[in-house]
């Protein structure tokens, strides 16, 4: 198991100055647990605005949804309707209750977007690092949306930030089964479970998907591999997913540049939004 120990050196990665945290979102609960929440960036004069709803990293097990850097100014800039949420934590739950919490904070967009300015046929879920995987985990497999009555292809676009475990099999083989950081995480998130909790591994053709934009660090060979695999995955199964590298970045600075002004990762993810 890992410990809070083990973690800092990612939680460093993760953290932002105070300033840098948006201040006054409006909170609410969507579960029994305390995680199971959702932070609704409301302003007055929004209808009909995209919604953007950012999934935070932590390696599936640390993070949190106040964890959003520039995206509130962003969300600003471009018109949208910016909502973070919360999931529960490994060990408690493994990636796929993270997931099923994603997809709650999904379900209750489409059901509740449009008081607070949103227009809730046209939800973006994006997220950074282990949230990159479960934006994408509940976009391609039915099972987390459909028991709540939603389509993964009724969400409008996903945007997967250095993510590296859409295909959690090779990434565990990759990583190997030593005491590392990095791979007691995924133990710890994936258990005996990798392939029925990797997005890449569960496309098929015939399945409608929404459209993927995915970012990647261009110097992390494993996030560019990782990337491209699960665009390779839609593209053959007749869904649309493009792979933008960002040279110059990092695994923190990618999350935490993300959405500032003239950001070429943010800008491009706002044509994606636009359409």
């Amino acid at each position: 198991m890992l410990t809070r120990r083990t973690l800092l050196p990612l939680a460093a990665a993760l953290a932002l100055p105070g300033r840098a945290l948006a201040a006054g979102p409006t909170t609410l609960a969507l579960g029994s647990h305390p995680r199971q929440a959702v932070d609704v960036y409301d302003r007055p004069g929004l209808k009909d605005a995209p919604v953007l709803l950012f999934v935070h990293g932590g390696g599936w097990s640390i993070g949190d949804k106040r964890g959003v850097n520039a995206l509130p100014a962003y969300a600003e800039r471009h018109g949208l309707l910016l909502v973070a949420c919360n999931y529960r934590l490994a060990p408690e739950v493994d990636a796929g209750g993270c997931a099923q919490d994603v997809a709650s904070a999904i379900f209750w967009l489409t059901e509740n977007a449009a008081k607070y300015g949103g227009d809730p046929k046209r939800i973006f879920v994006a997220g950074h690092s282990a949230g990159a995987h479960l934006a994408a985990l509940v976009a391609v497999d039915p099972r987390y949306l459909g028991q709540c009555g939603v389509r993964p292809s009724d969400i409008a676009g996903v945007i997967p930030i250095d993510g590296a475990g859409y295909d959690a099999v090779s990434q565990m083989r990759y990583l190997g089964d030593g005491p590392g950081m990095l791979a007691g995480m995924y133990r710890n998130a994936f258990g005996t479970r990798a392939a029925e909790l990797s997005p890449t591994l569960l496309v098929q053709a015939g399945q409608a998907y929404p459209p993927f934009l995915i970012f990647h660090v261009a110097s992390r060979p494993d996030a560019q591999r990782q990337s491209q695999g699960l665009a390779d995955a839609l593209r053959a199964a007749g869904g649309q997913a493009e792979v933008v590298a960002a040279p110059g970045e990092t695994h923190r600075t990618i999350n935490v540049d993300f959405g500032k002004a003239g950001d070429p990762e943010g800008e491009r993810a706002a044509v994606f939004i636009r359409g």
